[in-house]
């Protein structure tokens, strides 16, 4: 299972996020002149068992103000509270939400939180 897909289609289709939509990479359009409204999510480490995935992430929120992004990260945090009601994530936790400005001055917030999911384990990939 890909850990990033399953957090970018959990937050893709939260009516709460609308019209913001969760992208791996910034869009190209995206400029300090115009900055609009993103969820950038990538997963930043955690580790990895036969039957246990515990992956890591930093999704950080882009707005046009602080404050805006600011409400924008806690709505996202509030969507990813509950990813566990998909069936394979057992667990959530919300490390930080943080004011982190990028390097040209834009608004951006970072939520940290790191999932614990189900994996399915076969003998073919030991192989």
């Amino acid at each position: 299972m890909n850990a990033e897909k399953l957090m970018l289609d959990w937050l893709n289709t939260s009516p709460v996020l609308r019209p913001v939509t969760a992208t791996l990479n910034l869009p190209a359009t995206a400029s300090s002149t115009s900055p609009g409204r993103y969820l950038t999510v990538e997963r930043t480490g955690g580790s990895e068992t036969p039957f246990v995935s515990r992956p890591l992430f930093a999704v950080q929120a882009w707005a046009e103000s602080r404050w805006e992004a600011s409400e924008l990260a806690n709505r996202t945090a509030e969507r990813i509270r509950h990813v566990t009601d998909l069936d394979d994530v057992a667990d959530v936790d919300i490390l930080s939400i943080t004011d982190f400005p990028s390097p040209d001055g834009r608004p951006r917030y970072q939520v940290t939180c790191q999932l614990t999911i189900k994996t399915t384990y076969t003998e073919s990939e030991e192989a």
